[in-house]
């Protein structure tokens, strides 16, 4: 592609270098049309006069001589210089049947002959003529294209990207412009058939064609390129000359590159989408290492403690069922006590009865003696009520 480039930027090159010199110039004034000395015209035909002069003389009247080959004149135009300094006559004079070199001239008012130009009269039964095509070149979308001219087979390559401009120029064998000269253009396209363009050269032998060049895939994958045949034909009087054309259609790699860049931002977007998330998460992630890390500590020191508790339990159990055991002892013992009691119960019944007969029978001891006996009694019921107290207490 870059070699394309090139080769298309040196045919743009000398396209626009033609056309900077598709001009004549003359004392002062500079002929557009006819735009080259010795410009060939046919008998029966107009011609055009489109010249320009020091604006100075804007608004000045003009004439426009024609002079035969023997020069005598043959016509007088007159005319006037515009704002600018241009002088346009359209179909200003038609040649009569007088072949040879003609002179045209441009004069101001007063008299000054300012530009002097000749032109060639003739007719196309004789006229001596081999038509060349000289500098084609292929615009698309304004972007030049590669184009070869050899051996009457004109080459070329194009994009699948619309509007394609075919320009050149056709010249006699002398190298002068013709114009007038019918183009016609045959094109055999895929997809469409066969279309036919047709145009006509301007003054200094220019012509431009357009035509469409079909995009055959709709996606972003490469096609293969396809090509477009047909012919160039170029006519003027009873001469032709036809060239063979030959377009490859290649697929549009600069659409289908912006399509792909559209693309890889897209993607370049939800890549960092992604990566903000995985930010996000690894950092959520890390939290909860942080939390799972806390909690294995938790869980050790839990295990730990339940590890503490399960010895604790353990040696309550034991602990209980020693105690279990004393008090089976205990309850067996306070089972005996009890019987005692029950005995000392009976006993005290009878000592009871005992101090009862006592009483009577030691009527005359003294008060001191009897008072002994009495505390001696309340010391036995002392000794016994504390120890149903002790034996409650167990139980």
């Amino acid at each position: 592609m870059k070699k394309t480039f090139v080769l298309s930027t040196l045919i743009l090159i000398s396209l626009a270098a033609l056309v900077s010199t598709a001009v004549y110039t003359s004392g002062n004034v500079t002929f557009y049309s006819p735009s080259v000395n010795g410009q060939i015209y046919y008998i029966g035909k107009s011609i055009t006069i489109d010249a320009a002069v020091p604006q100075q003389f804007a608004g000045d009247a003009a004439t426009i001589n024609f002079f035969f080959p023997n020069s005598t004149l043959a016509a007088t135009i007159p005319t006037t210089v515009n704002s600018t300094g241009g002088i346009y006559v359209p179909n200003a004079y038609t040649f009569p049947n007088v072949i040879g070199i003609w002179q045209i001239t441009v004069e101001i008012a007063g008299g000054v002959a300012v530009g002097t130009i000749s032109v060639n009269v003739t007719t196309t039964k004789i006229a001596p003529i081999i038509l060349t095509l000289q500098n084609l070149a292929m615009y698309e979308n304004t972007y030049p294209q590669f184009v070869e001219f050899a051996n009457g087979v004109i080459t070329a390559v194009v994009m699948q990207n619309g509007t394609v401009n075919l320009m050149g120029y056709v010249y006699n064998s002398t190298v002068a412009p013709i114009s007038g000269a019918n183009v016609t253009l045959v094109l055999n396209i895929p997809t469409i058939g066969t279309k036919t363009f047709t145009t006509t050269t301007s003054s200094n032998g220019s012509f431009s064609l357009s035509f469409q060049v079909p995009a055959l895939a709709q996606s972003l994958s490469l096609v293969s390129s396809y090509l477009i045949s047909g012919t160039l034909t170029v006519t003027y009087g009873i001469h032709t000359v036809t060239y063979n054309l030959f377009i490859s259609a290649i697929p549009n790699y600069l659409s289908t590159i912006v399509a792909l860049n559209n693309e890889i931002n897209v993607l370049k977007s939800e890549i960092a989408s992604l990566n903000a998330t995985i930010a996000n998460l690894n950092k959520s992630l890390g939290s909860a290492n942080a939390q799972i890390s806390n909690l294995q500590s938790e869980i050790s020191s839990l295990s730990s403690e339940i590890s503490q508790l399960n010895s604790t339990v353990s040696s309550l159990s034991s602990q209980l069922s020693s105690l279990s055991s004393q008090y089976t002892t205990l309850n067996s013992e306070v089972s005996k006590l009890n019987s005692n009691i029950s005995s000392l119960s009976a006993s005290l019944n009878a000592l009871s009865a005992e101090v009862a007969s006592l009483k009577s029978s030691v009527g005359s001891l003294t008060t001191i003696a009897y008072g002994g006996i009495i505390a001696g009694i309340i010391g036995i019921i002392v000794a016994i009520v504390a120890i149903v107290l002790v034996m409650r207490r167990i139980s």
